[in-house]
């Protein structure tokens, strides 16, 4: 039996854990690498499932500063590939604000992507990006692909 198919076997069990109104704090080495809220965490053999969400704060101990993610829903899969939907929000620590409504989130491979019509916001200039057939991006936001891209720049 394949693992897609293991999973849809897996989808009709009932889950091996479930977690109410969780606060996760994850260290590497004494510090801080990030805290996770969410109303509700079920695990389940090949994944976890956050139904309800998740608030999400990335430190970087070099910066002393986070990335923040928040989302309706969120699927991880082995903790290494995360599928997130609904009203999504990421802030970078340079005021980057990005805004979608589904992204995949590949962490051994540091990328988020999408097809959907994305919109991204610096905080600092004004300008606002909207790409409507997707990105390709570091998990940070340093580096950023728009597909089919129109926006506003502002003139001094």
């Amino acid at each position: 039996m394949n693992r897609d198919a293991l999973i849809r076997k897996d989808r009709k069990q009932i889950p091996k854990n479930i977690f109410i109104k969780t606060s996760l704090f994850y260290k590497e080495k004494g510090f801080l690498k990030f805290v996770i809220y969410s109303p509700i965490i079920k695990e389940y053999t090949f994944y976890t499932l956050f139904p309800y969400g998740l608030n999400l704060f990335i430190y970087d101990q070099n910066t002393n500063k986070y990335t923040y993610i928040r989302a309706d829903w969120v699927k991880s899969i082995d903790k290494i590939f995360y599928h997130i939907k609904g009203n999504i929000k990421i802030m970078s620590p340079k005021g980057y604000l990005l805004k979608t409504d589904e992204i995949f989130w590949d962490i051994k491979n540091k990328k988020i992507f999408n097809k959907k019509y994305t919109t991204i916001i610096s905080n600092l200039d004004g300008i606002r990006l909207y790409a409507k057939n997707g990105i390709e991006a570091t998990e940070d936001l340093k580096e950023i692909r728009l597909k089919n891209i129109s926006g506003t720049l502002p003139i001094k």
